[in-house]
């Protein structure tokens, strides 16, 4: 009897350490993406007044550079065709992209190109709907 309740102690505390590092995450993440947005830095001077392109230029010129957007999961899909995917698979793939700002998709989109994970086909003209809001 004392076994099934030290293991049910067990289970309970993994459980709680679960959800506290998901609440921290959505706490990070939520405090990323506050209304208060940061101050702009100036762009270099030799920068041709189309900052953002630039920059996206610069990024894209340097391959060593791969950012995560909160989709270290979609790893697991590196190498696969991009008319391969399950429905949960393009489920997993769209919560990331829904969740992104505007402003960062291109960015995502580079980052999943460089780490040799195909966007599902289904998703491509949902993306280029998404970028063309902004």
């Amino acid at each position: 009897m004392g076994m099934i309740i030290g293991i049910g102690l067990i289970f309970l505390t993994l459980v709680g350490i679960v959800v506290l590092i998901r609440v921290n995450k959505s706490q990070k993440k939520a405090a990323g993406n506050n209304n208060n947005p940061e101050e702009p830095s100036a762009p270099p001077s030799d920068c041709c007044g189309a900052h953002e392109i630039c920059e996206f230029d610069q990024i894209k010129m340097n391959e060593s550079i791969v950012e995560y957007y909160d989709d270290e999961e979609l790893d697991e899909f590196k190498n696969i065709d991009e008319n391969a995917y399950t429905t949960t698979q393009i489920e997993q793939f769209r919560e990331v992209l829904y969740t992104l700002q505007t402003h960062e998709i291109r960015y995502w989109l580079l980052s999943i190109e460089r780490r040799k994970i195909q966007l599902p086909a289904i998703l491509k003209s949902e993306a280029r709907m998404l970028m063309a809001e902004a």
